[in-house]
C-alpha cells in the first residue's frame, strides 16, 4: 500500500510522462511523413519520429529522433503552452493525410532519391547547378565518385559534394541528331580554312630564293585550318546535340524544396 507521498510521487511522475496527441490528424508519435506533409518540424531535418510530452500545466518537451550522417541521434526540444495551441490548431486547420496525400506530396521531391539521379545522370554532359545556398556553377559533369561531383569548367576542375547540391539541371539522355553531323561536320572545316585564309591575309608575303611567292605555305595554312576544324568537329557535334535536347532541373535538397514550394 503507497503512502501518501509516494502516491504524490509517481503521480508526478506520471504527469511528467504524459505523451500528448498534438491533433486527431496525427498520432501519438508524429513520423516523417506526417511532420513532412503538415510541416511540424520543418527545422529538424533528417526526422524519423516525435513525441510531445507534457511537463507541467504549461510546458512541453519534444522529443525528437533523427537520422545525422546516418546515425540515430535523439534531441530534446520545449515549447510552452501559447506555441502548443498555435501548433494545434494549425495542425487541426489542415486536411486529412491520406495515401493520396501522400503520392501527391512526394511528387517532385527528387531530392529524397538524389544519389541515385546523380548517378544515372548521362555523362560527360552539359550541366547547370546551385550549390551550397546560393553558388551557382556551369560545366561539363565527367564523374561522380563516392557522391562528389566533378565538373570541369573553361578554367577548373570542381567538386562538389551531393550533400551540398541544392539544383540541378542536365538532360536525362541526348537527342538523336546524326542528320545534323555531315552539316557540323562541314561547318567545322569551313571555319577552320576561312580561320586560316584570315591568318594569311594579315602576314606579310614570303617569297622563295627567286622572288616568287610562297603560295605552297598559303595552301598549307589553308589545309592546316581544315584539319584543326574536323578534330574539333566531333566536340562540336556533341555540343550541338546536348543543347538541342531539352534540359531536366530536379530539386536536391529539402531546403530548396521548402523554398520553392513555399516562397
Amino acid at each position: 500500500m503507497y503512502t501518501l507521498p509516494a502516491l504524490i510521487l509517481l503521480g508526478g511522475l506520471g504527469a511528467q510522462t504524459e505523451v500528448i496527441i498534438l491533433s486527431d490528424n496525427v498520432g501519438a508519435e508524429i513520423d516523417e511523413h506526417e511532420s513532412r506533409f503538415y510541416r511540424i518540424f520543418p527545422e529538424e531535418k533528417g526526422l524519423i519520429d516525435a513525441q510531445i510530452v507534457r511537463i507541467n500545466e504549461n510546458k512541453y518537451r519534444i522529443l525528437v529522433v533523427k537520422n545525422v550522417d546516418g546515425k540515430i541521434t535523439k534531441v530534446r526540444r520545449y515549447i510552452d503552452q501559447d506555441e502548443f495551441n498555435t501548433l494545434k490548431q494549425y495542425v487541426d486547420g489542415q486536411p486529412r493525410f491520406t495515401e493520396e496525400e501522400k503520392i501527391a506530396m512526394y511528387e517532385g521531391m527528387d531530392f529524397l532519391r538524389a544519389e541515385k539521379i546523380v548517378n544515372e545522370i548521362p555523362k560527360p554532359q552539359f550541366v547547370v547547378l546551385k550549390h551550397s545556398g546560393k553558388k551557382k556553377l556551369k560545366g561539363t559533369l565527367f564523374k561522380v565518385d563516392e557522391n562528389v561531383l566533378h565538373i570541369q569548367t573553361p578554367t577548373t576542375i570542381e567538386m562538389v559534394s551531393l550533400n551540398n547540391l541544392d539544383k540541378l539541371s542536365y538532360r536525362t539522355s541526348i537527342g538523336e541528331y546524326e542528320y545534323l553531323r555531315p552539316y557540323i561536320y562541314g561547318a567545322s572545316g569551313v571555319t577552320g580554312l576561312a580561320l586560316a585564309r584570315i591568318y594569311n591575309a594579315q602576314r606579310p608575303t614570303l617569297y622563295n630564293d627567286f622572288g616568287i611567292p610562297r603560295n605552297d605555305l598559303i595552301r598549307y595554312t589553308q589545309l592546316f585550318g581544315i584539319v584543326i576544324g574536323l578534330i574539333f568537329s566531333s566536340e562540336v557535334f556533341d555540343a550541338v546535340s546536348t543543347l538541342l535536347t531539352p534540359a531536366e532541373t530536379i530539386i536536391l535538397s529539402e531546403a530548396e524544396y521548402e523554398n520553392q514550394k513555399f516562397k
